[in-house]
């Protein structure tokens, strides 16, 4: 384990200034599926069912927003995709304290299809800025930074609604919202490599030698100089070397190996779910209600620790792998009554998170070329997304017939379940690619 390893990628240009605007950008999204459900029970005085409704609304729009708003990244730049999603949004927070559950509904719907890109645009700057061999501490890291997000956002939007109540909590959120989005335009990270790179004088024969080249490919009159840095400012649309390296980026996404990383990712994230849901049924079996808030933080905290200490490992370990210990971590969970033991293996299976979130993330950025690599990023939030929103209704199904225990029970075997069809899946492949190519090569072994 190296820690060193962390100095170094701070040092990277643009890393730590990337880093505090993914930190702060985050913060108001962190709580706004709270912040609606107590807006309709506490404000509207609807039923939690329609709450959940409301925040499956959100969900649904933003699963659908992530990969659309990262294709428009990698096609139209950064400034130019923030534009409508900071309109929309600042409109749809300013609106929604003041209608009744009827309207709030469409709105927030609306508001989740313009949700601004923080993690698709956080992790494809990210894996831009830093060297390929540091993108694990990297993305580490970043996962570090939203396990302290998480931790804080919901508690601190919950004492303001009590406090002052949901409508001016809502219209600070969406305030936040729109200053994240600008932030964003303002510092403007670079999402391409030519927009980091300068210009090179090389010496006249080498310059010599580069333009023969161009111009035996038929290409001297479109070879690119890399004087504008300025994300969005150089233009994509309708190069068709770039269109290549998209097509590229969906189809490595849609193989075998990329469609692993997006279910080990939902998987994980339904697993976080589950766990939160059998929380609160189990500690309000054995009468500790209170411990539910110190729970999620237990959890959140192991996931910061153990976000750490895999992104200064220097072993690399997949996401199914990581999935596999995770349902291994939480499957005691389902024998466990004593608040003690509860906090034990909680924290435990909360060292998996950050470590899921970074394999997952990192082995997108190794997948896909980077003209493709922000609707990547933008697949890999609706996987969480969508994860997320199963995950409430599946296990509190099997809460509700079996029990709180059974609830992560059923959460262990599923990840333990799907990551095991996962490994033996590739090593099947595995074994036929080395016998096709024993076939094809003579002497290959």
């Amino acid at each position: 384990m190296n820690l060193s390893a962390y100095k170094a990628v701070l040092a990277q240009p643009k890393a730590a200034s990337i880093f505090l605007l993914g930190f702060l950008a985050r913060f108001p999204f962190s709580t706004t599926g709270l912040l609606l459900t107590l807006h309709c029970v506490l404000t509207l005085h609807v039923s939690f069912t329609q709450a959940g409704l409301l925040v499956t609304a959100a969900t649904l729009g933003a699963a659908i927003s992530a990969p659309w708003r990262g294709r428009l990244l990698d096609k139209q730049g950064l400034r130019r995709t923030l534009v409508p999603p900071i309109i929309v949004n600042g409109i749809v927070w300013m609106t929604v304290p003041w209608l009744p559950y009827a309207g709030v509904l469409p709105l927030v719907f609306l508001g989740g299809l313009f949700s601004i890109p923080v993690f698709s645009i956080v992790r494809t700057s990210l894996a831009v800025i830093v060297p390929a061999r540091m993108r694990r501490t990297a993305f580490a890291l970043d996962s570090v930074f939203t396990e302290f997000v998480f931790m804080t956002g919901p508690a601190l939007a919950t004492v303001l609604v009590y406090s002052a109540g949901s409508r001016p909590t809502m219209i600070l959120v969406g305030v936040l919202i729109v200053a994240a989005g600008l932030g964003l335009m303002v510092v403007d990270p670079p999402l391409r490599t030519d927009q980091i790179m300068l210009p090179t004088h090389l010496s006249e024969p080498l310059e010599t030698a580069e333009a023969a080249a161009a111009a035996h490919t038929g290409e001297y009159n479109e070879r690119r100089v890399f004087e504008d840095t300025q994300t969005g400012a150089i233009p994509v649309v309708g190069d068709p070397a770039q269109e290549q390296a998209k097509s590229a980026a969906r189809t490595a996404l849609l193989s075998w190996g990329g469609i692993s990383i997006l279910v080990s990712t939902a998987v994980g994230s339904m697993l976080l779910v589950a766990t939160d849901v059998a929380f609160v049924a189990l500690l309000r079996e054995i009468g500790q209600e209170g411990m539910v808030g110190p729970m999620v933080s237990i959890m959140c905290a192991g996931s910061a620790i153990g976000g750490i200490v895999y992104g200064a490992m220097r072993t690399d370990v997949g996401a199914l792998w990581i999935l596999l210990l995770m349902g291994l971590l939480i499957l005691p969970l389902a024998l466990t009554h004593t608040l003690i033991l509860l906090i034990v293996f909680a924290f435990l299976a909360g060292t998996t998170i950050a470590p899921l979130l970074s394999a997952t993330g990192e082995a997108i950025a190794q997948k896909v070329p980077e003209e493709g690599r922000s609707e990547a990023m933008g697949w890999h939030g609706s996987s969480l997304t969508i994860g997320a929103a199963m995950g409430g209704p599946i296990f509190g199904s099997v809460i509700d017939v079996w029990g709180a225990n059974w609830g992560f029970g059923a959460a262990g075997l599923v990840a333990i379940g799907i990551a095991g069809a996962g490994l033996i899946a590739m090593r099947i492949r595995r074994v036929r690619v080395r016998r096709r190519l024993a076939a094809t090569v003579p002497g290959l072994s």
